[in-house]
């Protein structure tokens, strides 16, 4: 029961409900979009979110004016953008390595403009000069001492960036350069497991809307744990999605090491194990993932183990144990956390993924809800399988990213429902408002300082 439409399928042209068509023009959604924006921008404004007010007045001129422009620009305008399904294939490589290049260098300069993220950054930072400055060892040395990664974190980031440092410096741009090499590796899985479930376009559009969402660029060019994660979790997927079409020993190996190191990162990599299980189960049987399942939790355990133990010897396994536990029960025993989950799902993960996307968001969920091919199960299933156990631990909307890249899909999906006539016009200017506006929302977050909080106190 495999349902895998092949990467030569033509895009999907079904529609979630036929009465949409009335209303359902692109100018309409641009429209939308563009209001969407504008409407986050006032909210901003008269609750007082943002300390930088006066950036405020020329970001509500700007959206307005971009999409004016967007709306009014000549179709021939769009005619050379590469987004139908024979032109991606016919330059795939040279497409891919052109938008690599020009989404790692806008993710650099933002990287080195971003104020630092207080506590998480810092402390991966200083762990990291330390692997850098005095090797390995020195980061166990004093583990417990570190607040920020004796409390909660396992040791593969700041090692990884260590190591890494020792070639380009121990200053936070090289750390954020870093992490923007993990976020360019995620829009490139992203893109592997489109073209795998789905075709080309939608691969393409999932890959390039997923740095239209704010908080990917963001974290993106931040020395943190979200973005490595991400990438496991990503990786985990395309390879379970190989290991299930074709099953080797070689192959089950790769996702248990995926999984490890995913756990060796954060703990919250726990949340790929039913979603591995699920995208085995719908493409073979249930008794083939239970026997898969098994082989990779034991490879990804005996590395988590490795880690305990050595943890335990180096006194920080209880106190993690401690921390893992209140953040376990943050939502369903305390009335803080219930208001962290409303903040987070009303107001920061929608900022996270741009209001401005809502439409393409709602358009691809309808879509595959209404398809229910075994291609959109798994979108389905891997967004679910963050957000469900999010919604009742802990719901910092920072630790939904590892779910972003299926969002995408999913919006690339919704953004291809837009009415298009003969050509792929209403695509790309749907396409290019997002990536539009995205920028002009960075340059909201790039100084970021929350001044008033809506719910949280």
């Amino acid at each position: 029961m495999s349902g895998i439409v092949p990467s030569t399928q033509t895009p999907p042209v079904e529609r979630p409900f036929p009465l949409t068509a009335r209303w359902l023009t692109a100018r309409n959604v641009l429209i939308v979009m563009t209001l969407l924006e504008l409407g986050w921008l006032g909210v901003i404004w008269i609750t007082g979110a943002t300390a930088a007010t006066y950036k405020l007045l020329p970001l509500l001129i700007l959206t307005t004016v971009l999409g004016t422009a967007v709306i009014l620009l000549p179709n021939r305008f769009f005619a050379w953008l590469p987004l139908d399904e024979d032109r991606i294939a016919r330059s795939e490589t040279r497409i891919l390595l052109l938008l690599g290049l020009i989404i790692g260098a806008v993710l650099i300069f933002f990287a080195a403009q971003q104020r630092i993220w207080a506590f998480d950054e810092e402390g991966n930072l200083r762990a990291a000069a330390a692997v850098a400055n005095e090797g390995v060892g020195a980061l166990f040395e004093n583990y417990d001492r570190r607040p920020w990664l004796g409390k909660q974190h396992p040791p593969l980031v700041p090692i990884i960036y260590g190591l890494a440092m020792n070639l380009l410096g121990t200053s936070q741009l090289a750390g954020r350069v870093v992490t923007a090499v993990f976020a360019l590796g995620t829009g490139w899985l992203t893109y592997l497991i489109g073209r795998r479930l789905f075709n080309r376009q939608t691969a393409l559009l999932g890959a390039l809307l997923l740095f239209s969402f704010p908080l990917v660029f963001r974290l993106g060019a931040a020395a943190m744990v979200e973005m490595p994660l991400t990438f496991f979790f990503t990786l985990t997927v395309l390879l379970t999605l190989r290991l299930a079409e074709r099953p080797s020993v070689g192959r089950l190996l790769l996702v248990g090491l995926a999984i490890g190191a995913g756990l060796l990162s954060k703990y919250t990599m726990v949340f790929v194990l039913p979603l591995v299980f699920g995208i085995i189960t719908v493409q073979g049987s249930l008794g083939q993932a239970a026997r898969y399942f098994g082989a990779m939790a034991l490879i990804g355990a005996v590395l988590l183990a490795g880690w305990l133990l050595f943890a335990n010897q180096l006194d920080v396994l209880q106190r993690q144990l401690v921390t893992i536990w209140e953040y376990a029960g943050l939502v369903l025993t305390n009335e803080y956390g219930r208001r962290v989950l409303f903040e987070t799902v009303t107001n920061r993960l929608p900022s996270g993924l741009g209001v401005y996307n809502l439409p393409f968001l709602a358009l691809g969920g309808l879509f595959v809800i209404n398809r229910r091919r075994t291609a959109d199960w798994i979108v389905l299933f891997w967004i679910l399988s963050v957000w469900l156990p999010l919604s009742l631990t802990l719901p910092d909307h920072r630790y939904f990213l590892p779910s972003f890249p299926a969002v995408a899909l999913m919006a690339a999906l919704g953004l291809q429902q837009v009415p298009q006539g003969n050509s792929s016009q209403g695509t790309a200017r749907g396409l290019l408002l997002a990536l539009l506006l995205a920028a002009s929302t960075l340059y909201l977050y790039v100084d970021w300082v929350r001044a008033a909080e809506l719910f949280v106190q």
